[in-house]
């Protein structure tokens, strides 16, 4: 473990310019217009001593902070304070010599071992042992697309590189988990302090033109929003693993609903895919690119004299239907994205080799320790074998429990395998209405897309039947074009050329303007859905294996419009 830190009341002190330059890394990772001048004038206003609480050097920062406009929430500013007073955090300054975070790399690639585990104090502590790591990393050749990418979970901060692909071959990009921080202690709050250790980081990457570090813009943008934790749609650090960067091209400013989509992912992702939407579809020919970011008006890109607009899209998880927060990315982010792109381009040359059509989020990424089923349909299958509840329990060996709407995972499953269950997916509940999102736009629709598999859908029951086919056509155009682009995204079909992701993003308007045109309202939802492996995975003899694949689909539920409103 790194040196041990000292308590308050015996720390070192700090020159005035060691305390300005203390507090201007920690400040400027959050707000990149605070410069070293700035720091050392609230250093010589408020004369910060060694000896001081912390807690009241916080507050005394906090309202220096604000009289430049500055909004510091109360946890960053004890931390601020700390490394003020010459500590790495506030954790250190309270507790010294107690390990908080745990580090495992893998330092040879080619067998996977040895793993190597470091135990850090803060992450203060743990960014020298990053930037030397990933030297290592780029002498031996580990990141050969020149991307560094990092993903963000509940409790864990992964590091990943992308893997070339064979020429042609269009599957979905690979990516080696390369190393990992996991929090020993203070699990709600281990990443309050990630962001300066990771900008240290970046630096260290892209301005000395070694390779980019893709997937830190979302992680900064939720870790540097100024909202409220607990308040029902604020993003903060902890709305990481579930965000996500959208790029929008909008020739009309004054009409946001007028653009399109151009992508949705990391940065890497995002660039990668602006360039490629710019392609000559004739002559494959790219054009030179002329991109500048306006000091003016609200954060945008012009790119060849189009406006292109960043967004931060975050899912909130519930059980159905997800929240969704998207806010546009103002014009000091735009101007740091801009100018990460250009180290990037000076990094990648010609092209981004490194593209991910579907960034992995948290949200419907794992499984639920339970799900609501349709228990009228348990029982009516139980009958159906000649079997009650208490029954089936004790001839299959299962725990048992009272009949309820709520089961586990794991009796789920084990029924379904059980009793043979033709369709397992009806045995899952379906939403109430109030339940359910009301689709007035397809913005919740496209960022559902990349996250489900499959279909469904309920409509009224006295529904004529023109209007029905209608609806049935509408329906299945749309779960046509999610297969699709499954698909492709998947590597399902070998192509000369790699399609922009442009063509899908119109698919959710689609359906919309289909549903619209029929008179109805939409709603949707989000289920479980198993999809059946037969005839795609290998039988092995003696194994009864599994005999489907978990994933989720899109539940739709149209309403005559007259009747809801």
């Amino acid at each position: 473990m790194p040196t041990t830190s000292t308590t308050a009341s015996n720390s070192p002190l700090l020159t005035p310019e060691a305390q300005a330059a203390a507090l201007w890394i920690f400040i400027e990772a959050k707000t990149p217009r605070f410069s070293f001048e700035d720091a050392l004038g609230i250093i010589q206003q408020l004369q910060p001593r060694s000896d001081e609480d912390p807690k009241s050097l916080a507050k005394r920062l906090r309202k220096a902070l604000q009289a430049r406009r500055i909004t510091l929430k109360h946890t960053h500013a004890l931390h601020a304070a700390s490394q003020v007073q010459g500590h790495s955090s506030w954790h250190t300054n309270e507790e010294a010599d107690v390990a908080r975070l745990q580090f495992t790399s893998m330092e040879t690639i080619d067998t996977g071992f040895p793993l190597r585990v470091v135990e850090f104090r803060s992450w203060n502590e743990l960014t020298d042992e990053l930037r030397a790591w990933v030297d290592r990393l780029q002498e031996r050749g580990e990141l050969p697309l020149g991307v560094m990418a990092i993903s963000v979970n509940e409790h864990t901060l992964n590091f990943s590189a992308p893997q070339p692909t064979d020429p042609g071959n269009n599957r979905q990009p690979q990516s080696w988990l390369l190393g990992a921080v996991t929090p020993l202690l203070d699990k709600d709050g281990w990443l309050l302090d990630a962001p300066p250790a990771l900008e240290k980081l970046r630096r260290h990457l892209e301005e000395t033109g070694k390779t980019v570090l893709d997937g830190y813009a979302a992680f900064h943008l939720c870790a540097t929003s100024s909202d409220r934790v607990g308040e029902p749609m604020s993003v903060t650090v902890a709305d990481a693993p579930n965000s996500e960067l959208v790029l929008h091209r909008e020739d009309d400013e004054d009409n946001p609903r007028s653009g399109y989509e151009i992508a949705r992912g990391d940065e890497v992702t995002c660039w990668h895919q602006l360039e490629l939407s710019m392609r000559n579809d004739t002559t494959d020919e790219m054009p030179e690119l002329h991109i500048s970011v306006p000091d003016e008006g609200t954060g945008c890109w012009m790119v060849n004299g189009r406006r292109y607009v960043w967004v931060l899209e975050t899912l909130k998880p519930k059980e159905y239907v997800p929240g969704r927060v998207s806010r546009y990315i103002g014009p000091r982010d735009c101007e740091r994205l801009f100018r990460r792109y250009q180290l990037a381009k000076r990094i990648h040359g010609k092209s981004f080799k490194f593209h991910e059509q579907t960034k992995r989020l948290e949200y419907l990424g794992s499984l639920p320790e339970d799900y609501r089923v349709n228990l009228h349909f348990i029982l009516h299958s139980l009958n159906a074998a000649g079997l009650e509840w208490e029954g089936y329990c004790n001839k299959f060996g299962v725990e048992p429990l009272p009949p309820q709407d709520r089961l586990s995972v794991g009796f789920v499953f084990q029924f379904l395998q059980n009793l043979k269950i033709e369709d397992p997916n009806k045995v899952f509940a379906t939403p109430n209405l109030s339940e359910m999102a009301r689709i007035d736009d397809d913005s919740l629709l496209r960022a559902l897309m990349p996250r489900v598999e499959s279909v469904r859908y309920g409509k009224p029951r006295d529904l004529e039947k023109e209007l029905e086919e209608k609806l049935r056509e509408a329906v299945e155009n749309f779960a046509a074009a999610l297969r699709m682009q499954k698909f492709m995204g998947g590597g399902g079909l070998q192509i000369e050329k790699e399609l922009p992701y442009l063509l899908y993003a119109t698919d959710a308007a689609e359906l919309c303007a289909s549903v619209d045109e029929l008179g109805l309202l939409m709603y949707a939802a989000v289920m479980p859905h198993l999809l059946p492996t037969k005839g795609l995975v290998p039988d092995v003899p003696g194994i009864d294996a599994w005999p489907w694949a978990l994933g989720h689909a899109i539940f739709l539920r149209f309403e005559r419009r007259g009747d809801q409103q």
